[in-house]
């Protein structure tokens, strides 16, 4: 009887998904963001100025998408919101990304009561769904900038540290680690020389699926009218306050509706194909 030969190193990782989507994912979303960075030097209008005249304006050589019911040029709001929209997202990535870390490794290295605490709170939160607990505590607080991210940071944290715990536990148990500890190598060196290596890859891939995440969740804020004050571009917003157009001047919506669009589905394609190669590469080792 011969025995089946070991599966080919290629075909466990033949579910891995195609370089391309990388492409697809990174290319609309640097886009984005060289508009963010650089879009109010290549447009000098200013988002907020009313032209009434060029009410309802479809787009143009003069107005790039049209312009919306007040003669405000859309695609300088465009621009100005994704500097608001992105923003918040990876500034409410950056903030959840640090306390989960912080607070995933205090789980992992000292256990005990630490954990419990750390855990039986991040459970609390995670049974709230983000998109309400953001709305929630914008509609407490008034809205703005800083509710939306401290809803951001405060709803996003624990699946930071649940994940960090995970790999930092599974690496606290390896052979190296101990040998660290056991030549006087405090938790400072472990932290930065064994557990951070391994764990930036998995919260690289989880970052980019939040930023994707929070830019939805920043623009239905908007939508609700619970997110920045006008006359402010937000594209949330702007849907909003055109919707009642759409039929006669779909431009309008459909503006800042595909930049939500592009925003979301490239951070998560991105997400996505870090998370595929994360798990094609332990399926083969």
């Amino acid at each position: 009887m011969t025995m089946p030969s070991p599966e080919p190193l290629h075909e466990k990782r033949r579910f891995l998904p195609s370089p391309g989507i990388v492409i697809f994912g990174f290319l609309p979303l640097g886009i984005m963001l060289f508009l963010v960075l650089f879009g109010p030097l290549l447009l000098t209008v200013d988002p907020n100025r009313q032209i009434l005249s060029a009410a309802y304006a479809p787009p143009s050589a003069e107005h790039l998408l049209g312009a919306d019911n007040l003669g405000r040029s859309i695609a300088a709001r465009v621009v100005a919101g994704a500097r608001i929209s992105l923003g918040i997202a990876v500034a409410g990535v950056i903030a959840s990304l640090a306390s989960g870390l912080a607070l995933g490794f205090v789980t992992a290295f000292r256990g005990g009561w630490a954990r419990q605490v750390i855990m039986r709170l991040s459970d609390v939160i995670i049974a709230c769904p983000s998109l309400l607990f953001v709305i929630l505590v914008s509609g407490l607080l008034g809205g703005g900038i800083g509710p939306i991210l401290f809803g951001l940071w405060m709803s996003q944290w624990p699946g930071f540290a649940r994940l960090t715990a995970v790999i930092a536990g599974r690496e606290l148990a390896s052979d190296h680690v101990e040998a660290s500890r056991l030549l006087g190598f405090g938790p400072g060196y472990i932290f930065r020389v064994h557990v951070l290596p391994a764990i930036t890859p998995y919260l690289a891939s989880l970052g980019a699926l939040t930023v994707g995440a929070n830019v939805l969740t920043i623009s239905s804020v908007g939508f609700l009218g619970l997110g920045l004050r006008p006359p402010d571009a937000e594209w949330g917003a702007m849907i909003a306050g055109t919707m009642t157009f759409f039929r006669t001047y779909p431009h309008m919506v459909l503006a800042p509706a595909a930049a939500i669009l592009i925003c979301t589905l490239s951070a998560t394609l991105i997400g996505e194909f870090y998370s595929g190669r994360l798990q094609g590469i332990e399926e083969a080792v």
